[in-house]
């Protein structure tokens, strides 16, 4: 078998996983009914956080972000994901925090830890997507989750999950969206 004939089979593979991804969750979707509710946000008491965990500076920024919401009196919980089997060493385990692996994942990337259902169907008033780039777990989370209303980056693709889509073309880092992310949502029903 040639170099071409295996990049061929990781290709067709990888494109086999994302249709088994995206059957799923419209299959999942059709059975999820959500109900939707503008929201004023002096009035979001519960928030919901999804990130992608790439490093500890990413973790600490999303800590400062969920202790800044919590000294404002918010109920937080956070779901992030890490595209790696193990939980990496800075990462410290918190009551109201879980994290996704690989080794919590289907063959699809496909969340499968109980945690994960536990996090959709909590009826947050909101939730934030922190994310930069799609990950297959956290659209899942995202697209599922039973938060009233949802926040997160500008895709086509995904413009039927999020109630507020922010453009982050511009965005480099998580500090700068999360920045886009408040200013846009203390402007929402004021």
């Amino acid at each position: 078998m040639g170099a071409s004939q295996n990049e061929r089979s990781v290709k067709l593979l990888k494109q086999l996983k994302n249709l088994t991804f995206e059957k799923n969750l419209k299959r999942e979707l059709a059975n999820n009914h959500r109900q939707r509710l503008n929201i004023n946000s002096d009035e979001v008491n519960s928030i919901g956080i999804l990130y992608y965990l790439s490093n500890e500076e990413t973790y600490k920024v999303v800590s400062n972000f969920i202790n800044e919401l919590k000294e404002n009196q918010k109920k937080v919980k956070a779901l992030g994901y890490i595209n790696e089997k193990a939980l990496p060493h800075y990462y410290s385990q918190k009551l109201t925090w879980d994290l996704i692996t690989r080794k919590n994942t289907s063959w699809s990337h496909k969340p499968v830890a109980p945690f994960v259902k536990t996090f959709c169907d909590e009826a947050f008033d909101l939730l934030i997507d922190l994310t930069l780039e799609d990950y297959q777990p956290l659209i899942y989370t995202a697209a599922l989750s039973n938060a009233r209303f949802k926040a997160g980056r500008y895709s086509e693709k995904n413009a039927g999950i999020f109630d507020l889509m922010i453009h982050a073309d511009q965005v480099q880092s998580v500090p700068e969206f999360i920045e886009n992310v408040k200013h846009y949502l203390s402007k929402i029903n004021r």
